[in-house]
């Protein structure tokens, strides 16, 4: 799967603004009614103002929205801590297709929740796919930083990276990001795509795996040659169409 982003995507790239004295975050918001964000290509869920609470910070959500769009248009979080101060706040423009609210999930397992707002989704190779932002925050940082990614589910790789699975029916991208003090570093992408699939089962019998988008090898010392043999191979790979056949076709050049 090609990954274009539309115009829209690139203006809708969020501000995070330093927070003046007379900020204040609407503590009287309702509890959000699903916690967990909406990214799968079936699932939705409301765009109401609510609040979410994860360890010693509360998140207020607002939607901004005009009546001849009515769709929301934005949201807003205002982050406090567990003394009421606002510490942050995060905004984001969203388009009509956004297919949820904000939500708060620990995606890749390293104990502490990311907040996730879902952006747009989209179709991409004829499956849908939602553009989403992760805003992370390590350790005992109040501070969330913020990656855009776009696939259908993430989750922790198996071997120490957070893998956002998207694509469509015969090939899927899995996108593998290093978790840093800045949020996630994308390291490489992964295509793996049906070659041969049973008529009667619709089940994949071939697969191939490529490397391509190697944007940070240089964080994790790989060439792209090594990187297709490791990525390929992670758990995350394997578990794509497991009982199928891993075809080799990449001829690989000296220094590659």
């Amino acid at each position: 799967m090609k990954r274009v982003l539309s115009l829209a995507g690139v203006v809708a790239m969020a501000t995070v603004c330093t927070v003046w004295p007379f900020a204040t975050a609407d503590t009287t918001l309702p509890p959000c009614p699903r916690v967990i964000p909406v990214i799968s290509p079936e699932g939705t869920s409301p765009h109401v103002d609510c609040s979410l609470h994860s360890g010693a910070l509360d998140f207020a959500v607002t939607y901004w929205s005009v009546p001849e769009l009515p769709e929301p248009r934005a949201v807003k979080v205002t982050v406090t801590d567990a003394a009421g101060e606002v510490v942050q706040t995060i905004d984001e423009l969203l388009e009509p297709s956004s297919p949820g609210g904000v939500g708060l999930q620990d995606v890749d397992a390293d104990g502490r929740e990311e907040l996730i707002i879902p952006i747009a989704r989209n179709l991409f190779n004829g499956s849908l796919n939602t553009r989403f932002a992760t805003w992370r925050a390590p350790g005992d940082r109040l501070h969330y930083e913020r990656t855009q990614m776009v696939g259908q589910a993430a989750y922790p790789s198996g071997d120490g990276y957070l893998v956002v699975n998207g694509g469509g029916l015969v090939s899927r991208d899995l996108t593998f990001y290093l978790p840093t003090g800045a949020g996630y570093t994308l390291v490489v992408v992964v295509t793996i795509e049906a070659q041969e699939v049973d008529p009667a089962t619709r089940q994949a019998l071939t697969v191939i795996c490529r490397a391509h988008q190697e944007d940070g090898l240089h964080a994790v010392g790989m060439t792209i040659r090594q990187a297709e043999q490791a990525f390929c191979a992670s758990p995350a790979a394997s578990a794509i169409w497991p009982g199928a056949e891993r075809l080799s076709v990449r001829v690989w050049g000296p220094g590659s």
